[in-house]
């Protein structure tokens, strides 16, 4: 009988508790979708981590022998240890003279390359080379080809033996862009045995040990007697921590959305319960005096959101990870490099969605204790009409003034509280939704003017190969009336003598003051570099403890040595982090200025025919190409454009059919006395109207706290300030306010079709 009860109850209601199912469903939708990426993510990189024997610690030199490694060997906790030579080399001009990182090693102990294509790396093969598959897939390099590379001031070319990924790159990019092309950055294994005796120097240790390796520190300092340069641990190496920070941003954002949603749901379980609860007291009240125990039907009431939200839950898991998880898998796979990355699933879902049903059920409960408490013989009499109070707003001293719409939605809205905080608090939240999503078009927009047009203030960027002397620099820049630009990869330091954990891994740029590369402040305008000075990004300062006029420490990947600089500015760059100082100063510091590029406002493709030159690239090609990456923000926009629709028409829907319904009775009375459909509609209309504009005014400042979040949650390695347009907040209180207008013309219908007769009877 009571299942029979209730699933009347449901298709009388239905509008409000498929409200309830539908935002139970996204609720999970959005968590398992988000989850399932980061599950996957995570389980992938372990397996391959393993796979891989992945380095736990990687110790920086100038040039490590046997001895030193096995010193390394011998320290308790630390298992495998191999050396090998980094380099960092370019490849042809037909492949765009991309970076290639080469490593030359005799052995392949820790962080073994895994093959995806061809055989499987030899350390003893002096004929072949194992290139990034990422880099080989989009030139169209197979297996067999030949590969120059030009590193160390001569050309490697080898045969191609077979295509790899390491989790030393999982996240790859050039030094010259925003963000991953794989046109632009590779890496390349070899043999040691293919440089000549007097450059295999190997300036890196690698090892794996037992927890974290930043914990022996002192052992490995006591066992080379100080002779290194640093130690790093795998939080210092962008290629893997970059994905770290992804799966942790996507983390959070799956406990984000969920929440909005589930506020939303326990607002619209909240006044919809209520009130069948108050229209159903008789009935209550019947079955309570016939013997049925109140226990029963508490249990039944509760059953309607506990069916629901099992089965929005259910439906929701379902979805995310065969929809939304699968989806977001394929977009970031383009970015990132993680074989076997498949969406994943855990408890932790069944325990949310078990949590949220729970709430859901709960929040049901306490709509329902209160009627329960009535004794049977006064709950079969309706109840007793609310004395009629003034309202909080008849107070105000223009009530008189006010129109009948506007005093009699005032009332009502001081009479329905509840009902008018989901009103304006649903509309708020879809209001900073589509802030968010329009925001990061916004900001896109705004970081490729800072980055294209203030910090990059030329044409033209000259890439110089390796080969390329200081004499030869000097006569293209002046040929091209351009400025010399160096550029190496650094560690810096608040003090002298760091420990590790006081050490940040980054980027040194050493300009010549023209102005063509330049360097923003804080507040995102070019600024000189005082002479004697250095320019230390933000977050790297904030990172350190350090300010304007602080010391900075700061030693090259091959320096063995700390350099101590003054800092003159902090600055702020989309994607290079660390430190930027004048020619001059580098010099004086005892450090050899070699430039990677030339930048210059005139036309350089000439340039091209230069033997030192490795590649020209014009800003057009530049803008294009970070456009072209930029591509994934069309999806984001279109995900939080369907998310605000659904919210603020769940919304508004619910909150004028509550309302409607509420006032069925009186807008029957109003037809009696004379009123038009017309005139009822627009009654209910304003209500909406008016909660649509607090909800908008109140969300107008949300947008920008997540979207900025957002930005901040990549690292770091990144530095994008958000950006809202005037136009964005204009757009999105229109669209929201289009919405809640489109809203109000569903219930024309319903209030033509009101039985006065009928309605009317009901209240005899």
């Amino acid at each position: 009988m009571l299942r029979r009860k209730m699933l009347r109850d449901i298709k009388a209601n239905f509008a409000q508790f498929f409200s309830i199912m539908l935002l139970s469903l996204i609720a999970m939708w959005c968590y398992t979708g988000f989850q399932a990426n980061v599950i996957g993510g995570n389980k992938a990189r372990s397996d391959f981590e393993s796979s891989s024997n992945f380095a736990d610690g990687w110790i920086y030199g100038s040039d490590f022998s046997e001895e030193q490694e096995e010193k390394i060997e011998e320290i308790s906790g630390i298992k495998d240890v191999q050396r090998r030579t980094e380099v960092l080399g370019k490849a042809d001009e037909k492949y765009n003279t991309a970076e290639i990182y080469c490593y030359f090693q005799n052995d392949k102990v820790v962080t073994i390359p895994r093959t995806t294509e061809g055989a499987d790396f030899d350390a003893n093969d002096e004929d072949g080379l194992w290139l990034f598959s990422r880099f080989a897939e989009t030139w169209g390099i197979k297996v067999g080809d030949k590969f120059t590379v030009h590193v160390m001031g001569f050309d490697i070319e080898k045969k191609v033996k077979g295509l790899v990924v390491t989790p030393e790159y999982e996240f790859a990019c050039a030094s010259t862009d925003t963000d991953t092309d794989f046109h632009n950055i590779g890496f390349a294994y070899m043999s040691q045995k293919v440089l000549p005796e007097e450059m295999r120097i190997n300036n890196e240790i690698i090892f794996t040990c037992d927890g974290k390796s930043l914990k022996y520190e002192d052992d490995i300092a006591k066992a080379l007697d100080d002779n290194y340069a640093f130690l790093a641990d795998r939080n210092s190496i962008r290629g893997w921590y970059q994905l770290s920070d992804e799966l942790a941003q996507h983390d959070s954002f799956s406990y984000i959305f969920s929440f909005v949603f589930v506020a939303i749901a326990l607002l619209v379980i909240i006044t919809t319960m209520k009130r069948m609860i108050t229209q159903q007291r008789t009935q209550i009240g019947t079955l309570n005096a016939l013997g049925m125990k109140k226990r029963k039907i508490m249990f039944h009431y509760l059953s309607y959101s506990f069916v629901l939200s099992v089965t929005g839950c259910a439906l929701g898991i379902i979805l995310g990870i065969y929809t939304f998880g699968r989806l977001m898998v394929n977009m970031f796979s383009q970015f990132y490099t993680l074989p076997d990355w498949q969406p994943g699933f855990s408890y932790k879902s069944i325990i949310v969605a078990a949590v949220l049903v729970l709430i859901c059920t709960g929040t049901s409960y306490f709509s329902c204790s209160q009627i329960l408490k009535i004794h049977p013989s006064e709950a079969l009499r309706p109840a007793a009409a609310k004395s009629a109070k003034p309202c909080v707003f008849e107070k105000l001293p223009f009530w008189d003034k006010l129109n009948f719409n506007a005093r009699y939605n005032l009332r009502d809205i001081s009479r329905s509280k509840m009902r008018a905080f989901m009103g304006v608090f649903g509309t708020c939240m879809g209001m900073m939704i589509m802030e968010l999503g329009l925001g990061a078009y916004d900001t896109v927009d705004y970081v490729r003017e800072w980055y294209f047009h203030d910090i990059q203030n030329y044409e033209y960027q000259v890439i110089l190969n390796d080969s390329c002397t200081i004499e030869q620099a000097e006569e293209l820049k002046e040929e091209n009336d351009g400025e010399l630009v160096a550029m190496e990869a650094v560690s810096i330091a608040a003090k002298d003598h760091p420990t590790s954990d006081g050490i940040i891994s980054c980027k040194l740029a050493v300009t010549e003051g023209e102005q063509l590369y330049c360097v923003s402040d804080t507040e995102l305008k070019t600024k000189p570099i005082p002479r004697g000075t250095v320019a230390l990004t933000m977050k790297q300062a904030r990172k350190l403890g350090l300010s304007e006029g602080d010391n900075v420490y700061w030693k090259t990947a091959t320096g063995d040595k700390w350099n101590e600089s003054k800092i003159g500015l902090i600055s702020r760059h989309p994607n290079i982090t660390g430190i930027t100082m004048m020619r001059e100063d580098y010099e004086k510091a005892g450090m050899t200025f070699r430039p990677v590029m030339m930048v210059s406002e005139d036309n350089c493709e000439k340039a091209a025919d230069n033997k030192c030159v490795s590649a020209v690239h014009s800003m057009t090609d530049l803008i294009e190409a970070f456009d072209k990456m930029m591509e994934i923000m069309n999806l984001l926009v279109y995900f939080m454009v369907l998310f605000s629709v659904l919210l603020i028409v769940i919304v508004l829907y619910n909150s004028g059919n509550l309302s409607f319904n509420e006032r069925e009775k009186e807008f029957a009375t109003l037809k009696v006395l004379g009123f038009k459909s017309g005139a009822i509609r627009k009654l209910l209309s304003t209500q909406n109207l008016w909660l649509s504009i607090i909800g908008c005014i109140c969300g107008l400042p949300l947008g920008r706290v997540p979207l900025q979040a957002m930005m901040d949650s990549n690292g770091d390695a990144v530095d994008w300030p958000c950006y809202l347009a005037p136009s964005t907040y204009i757009i999105s209180a229109a669209f929201v306010m289009t919405v809640s207008v489109l809203v109000s013309f569903l219930f024309s219908r319903r209030i033509k079709k009101i039985d006065m007769v009928e309605v009317l009877k009901g209240m005899e």
